[in-house]
């Protein structure tokens, strides 16, 4: 029986990963995580709910990271770390798995650096165009990395890289929905539009939408406000009395396929997944990047759709309810333009990385 521990904090490409090896009688998957979304939460992370549901041992890290601004917990963040090396340590030393496979994100660093402590080989998945610090750190002491784009190359020994392209979870592909909510709006012959900030949901974003929630009377708009619920968003996107508009906190497995496959175009945030998968289903974007994220990351991954021409960019700095309502307008009156260029580009945009790592991970096991 082969061990495969799987981490990082990226959760889409991972599902994809232990989708591929959920038909194997011979391999167990372990997942090392985080149990709640954010520091200072008390809402338990999808990763958590999701990998649980499948049966699969979850060990909980705790651990921290440097962030990119003070905050109050900032100091208790960087007390952790230690925490975090010797939890992953004790894991990897009960459990001792043939591989770790990481996929980046903070969480990740202490398993991969205990791994090589221990002996145990290890690989890591860089999805953004411009990777984070964490992969950078990992790129060290693992046997490979693998890349979405060819062009992140450049930012590692070429030597221990090969590009497969992003790892794509089946869910998107669906057609159908269970939520009755959910069923009802995608009945409606309105256009639909779908707005999301992530998993944890973007404040930024969910403030953008309510102030402007009267620009879409037009529209259907399913609004992905994230579990995380920064500041009450879920309660003031609830109280929002409109047919049209519907809330979720988080869009599960069962309907993000339905979704996407109804929707017009998507508004939302630009981390490396989602644009990925937006440009594997055709599907034009206009994109809010997070600012503050490492290397400018999520700017530079909504600026390879936008040169397709599929997707426009709005800049958190000239975000305001005006200059929103005018990059929507020119968008929707070219809409057509963006399908075209979404469906040209969906033609470049392989689909096959999970079953390429699958392999490159029996290789090394």
């Amino acid at each position: 029986m082969k061990k495969i521990l799987i981490c990082g904090g990226h959760l889409s490409p991972a599902i994809a990963l232990i989708e591929e090896f959920e038909i194997e009688k011979d391999i167990v998957i372990n997942f090392i995580g985080r149990k709640y979304s954010t520091e200072g939460s008390s809402s338990v992370s999808q990763e958590f709910k999701i990998v649980t549901e499948k049966k699969i041992k979850f060990y909980r890290l705790t651990t921290g990271r440097f962030q990119r601004k003070f905050t109050r917990f900032t100091i208790p963040s960087l007390l952790k770390i230690p925490i975090g090396f010797l939890q992953s340590f004790i894991y990897l030393l009960s459990s001792r798995p043939n591989i770790v496979v990481s996929f980046g994100g903070y969480i990740s660093c202490p398993v991969i650096m205990s791994a090589w402590l221990l002996g145990i080989k290890s690989i890591t998945h860089e999805q953004s165009i411009v990777p984070g610090l964490a992969n950078k750190i990992n790129s060290i002491f693992v046997e490979k990395i693998y890349l979405s784009w060819q062009d992140s190359e450049k930012y590692f020994d070429k030597n221990k890289t090969k590009t497969i392209g992003n790892l794509i979870r089946k869910d998107i592909f669906a057609s159908k929905a269970d939520n009755n909510k959910i069923l009802k709006i995608l009945k409606n012959s309105n256009k639909l539009i779908y707005v999301t900030g992530g998993n944890q949901g973007s404040h930024i974003l969910n403030s953008l939408i309510f102030s402007s929630i009267n620009i879409f009377k037009n529209f259907n708009i399913i609004h992905q406000v994230g579990a995380t619920n920064f500041q009450g968003d879920l309660e003031k996107a609830n109280k929002l009395k409109s047919q049209n508009y519907l809330p979720i906190d988080f869009t599960s497995s069962q309907n993000i396929g339905a979704i996407l496959k109804k929707a017009e175009f998507v508004i939302s945030r630009s981390g490396a997944n989602t644009v990925w998968e937006l440009a594997a289903l055709a599907k034009p974007a206009i994109f809010i990047p997070l600012e503050i994220a490492a290397g400018n990351e999520q700017y530079q991954n909504a600026k390879i759709l936008e040169r397709t021409g599929s997707a426009a960019i709005i800049k958190e700095k000239n975000l305001s309810s005006s200059n929103f309502k005018k990059v929507l307008d020119d968008f929707v009156e070219n809409l057509n333009a963006h399908k075209n260029a979404a469906e040209k580009f969906q033609k470049t945009i392989p689909r096959d990385a999970s079953t390429k790592l699958k392999q490159e991970i029996l290789r090394y096991t």
